[in-house]
């Protein structure tokens, strides 16, 4: 009787601490599932090549286990920031901080590439489908960045230093002087549109009132 209250109060505490940690798992997947912001998109990189400097240093020494080790990493980190960037709700900041993601990692994800392939002809064929699976995402996200860019031209201007908006996009005549200005607008009551202080509108025949 003693053994089968023992055992019942070993198995209730499991059952607790398991209850206990259940919030802590599913806050680590909220967690990976975070947007990221333009700093996480500039260290993620940055962890990235050194994850493709751990690949090469392991692939040159013959370490295969290593090396896909390495590049196990680098594809989680890439993968991270392709879902992230691609999709609405995946980045936190401005249009303009978004832009400058985007473009970070098509530069980067770009020389990465470069790396990955002339580390394929340098290791065992055991190795290489590590790294043409670590080749396939950063081509991923190289082309996920470019088709955002080019889909969104004007991102990049769409606001100047200062966070002022620029003349891109700006309705004509707004916050350019008289130039743009509608017909009559500002023009005294009774005085034709093209009248202004009594002086003759550009383009008016002299003679006409």
């Amino acid at each position: 009787m003693k053994v089968s209250t023992y055992t019942k109060r070993i198995a209730g505490t499991l059952a607790l601490t398991a209850l206990i940690l259940s919030p802590v798992v599913l806050k680590a997947q909220d967690q990976s599932r975070a947007s990221l912001s333009l700093q996480n998109v500039k260290d993620q990189l940055t962890q990235n090549k050194s994850y493709l400097n751990q690949a090469s240093k392991q692939g040159k020494a013959g370490d295969t286990a290593g090396l896909q080790t390495a590049l196990e990493n680098y594809d989680r980190g890439m993968e991270g920031i392709n879902t992230a960037l691609s999709h609405d709700g995946g980045f936190s900041g401005s249009a303009s901080q978004r832009a400058d993601a985007l473009s970070r990692v098509q530069d980067a994800t770009s020389k990465h590439t470069k790396v990955l392939q002339g580390l394929l002809t340098k290791v065992p064929p055991q190795a290489q489908a590590a790294i043409q699976n670590a080749i396939n995402v950063s081509q991923k996200g190289h082309d996920m960045a470019t088709a955002t860019l080019q889909s969104n031209p004007g991102q990049q201007g769409s606001q100047s230093e200062g966070g002022q908006l620029s003349s891109v996009g700006r309705p004509n005549g707004v916050g350019q002087g008289t130039m743009g200005r509608p017909s009559g607008v500002g023009a005294p009551s009774g005085m034709p549109g093209g009248m202004h202080g009594g002086m003759p509108g550009g383009g008016r025949p002299s003679g006409r009132p």
